[in-house]
């Protein structure tokens, strides 16, 4: 690639018999795929070489590149239609009032859970306010172990302090990896001291996959869950703590001139949808906690290890579809999820670093054209809900009875002494009047 004029040129190599070569500009009108013949590709780069105006040259390559972006239009238009294929990986759908487990799949399979791992995190807050620990309104600080944490992250420096309520609506919405420590931090002192309290809650709730090493989820060796575990964890959260149900219903955070949304497409895509959680690793795939509620019933999928955003989002919606619609899952039908034994065997988590990240990062997928989407065209849900760092200061407010007092008070009288008392000849100590008894 060459410049000129300031102008950007592809420069692209095809033999005398190819006719037409294929590329994708990944920062070019949405990242459409163009078909550009070659003499096109000449006339661009023999017009760079001429003392010419570049509006010429501009105009000359727009028409190679509009000529072929209608052949790929026709392309696109002649491409068949995909299924939407399930993954083998673990899957679990369940009546969240019931406990009962209306389809699952490899749902006692160890798996990483990535940034699943914040709903614990949320969970083990939850609890600390509920005990009086701290509250909504208490400071946390970040530290620099807390920044050290690689994206997703809201990257304040070193000694920013934000109140626990700001920090828990970044952590479950923007997924902050460096909030969710110094959320843990705050709690329990240190992110390894935190960690316990995340284990110990697991075994409490009999969650018999997990083990939890930090708290937001980044890779690390024995961290695990499962499809069952992190549905029980789920449940758990939306019946012991309702009050926080709004806090998961989030699709975006607005700080300062930053607006941050959440990575779970559901909430403004599939009518009803209330929660939870996504996450995401190259070992993990791409994993959902998803909720909806329809006609006063609430469901929950989860689904681990899909290979892309799209099939996740749309795995989810259609095991919610499934449940919303089929006789065979209506109210009272399933297994009890306190059930452990009926979900197979414990096996150990399957990398799919191999798969996700060939090359090191997540490798690009093309959105896929499904026959039958469980997704809608996007709508508003809200408007992004406004966060911020620092501690207001407490505003004193008096009683009614203060606030109606005088604002000045009145004048006191002047204290004669007794020295100044002048006696004469008709007055005298005999004449004062006597101390009563």
């Amino acid at each position: 690639m060459s410049k000129f004029g300031g102008w950007r040129l592809f420069r692209l190599t095809a033999s005398a018999r190819e006719k037409t070569v294929a590329f994708k500009p990944s920062d070019l009108l949405g990242g459409s795929l163009f078909m550009i013949d070659l003499p096109a590709i000449k006339l661009c780069r023999w017009s760079a070489g001429l003392v010419a105006s570049r509006v010429i040259f501009l105009s000359l390559c727009f028409v190679a590149l509009g000529v072929g972006s209608v052949d790929a239009a026709k392309q696109a238009q002649s491409k068949p239609k995909q299924d939407l294929v399930i993954s083998p990986n673990p899957l679990l759908l369940m009546d969240v009032d019931t406990g009962k487990v209306l389809y699952h799949q490899g749902a006692n399979k160890k798996w990483y859970p990535a940034s699943l791992t914040k709903l614990m995190t949320a969970y083990v807050t939850f609890r600390a306010i509920s005990a009086g620990e701290l509250s909504e309104e208490s400071a946390l600080s970040i530290s620099a172990h807390a920044l050290s944490y690689p994206p997703s992250k809201m990257g304040f420096k070193v000694g920013t302090k934000l109140t626990v309520g700001n920090a828990l609506k970044m952590v479950l919405v923007k997924s902050a990896n460096d909030i969710a420590a110094a959320l843990g931090e705050r709690v329990a002192g240190s992110e390894p001291e935190f960690a316990k309290r995340m284990n110990h809650e697991a075994a409490r709730l009999g969650m018999k996959a997990s083990h939890f090493v930090n708290a937001n989820g980044l890779y690390a060796e024995g961290q695990t869950s499962s499809a069952r575990d992190m549905a029980l964890l789920a449940r758990q959260i939306l019946l012991e703590f309702p009050q926080y149900r709004p806090l998961f219903q989030i699709p975006a955070i607005r700080h300062g001139k930053r607006v941050l949304r959440s990575y779970n497409k559901l909430l403004e895509t599939f009518h009803g949808a209330n929660g939870m959680k996504t996450g995401f690793v190259c070992s993990s795939g791409y994993n959902l906690v998803a909720t909806a509620t329809r006609d006063g019933r609430q469901l929950l999928a989860v689904v681990l290890g899909a290979p892309n955003t799209q099939v996740r989002s749309e795995t989810a919606a259609f095991l919610l579809t499934q449940g919303f619609s089929r006789a065979d899952m209506a109210t009272g039908a399933g297994v009890p999820i306190q059930e452990d034994v009926l979900f197979g065997s414990y096996d150990a988590p399957t990398d799919l670093r191999p798969e996700t990240c060939p090359q090191g990062q997540p490798k690009w997928v093309a959105t896929v054209d499904y026959k039958v989407s469980y997704l809608e065209p996007r709508f508003k849900l809200m408007e992004p809900v406004r966060v911020y760092t620092g501690i207001p200061e407490k505003k004193i407010k008096l009683p009614e009875q203060l606030v109606q007092l005088p604002l000045l008070a009145p004048k006191a009288k002047e204290v004669v002494s007794v020295s100044t008392i002048h006696i004469g000849k008709d007055t005298g100590p005999s004449r004062l009047p006597r101390s009563k008894p």
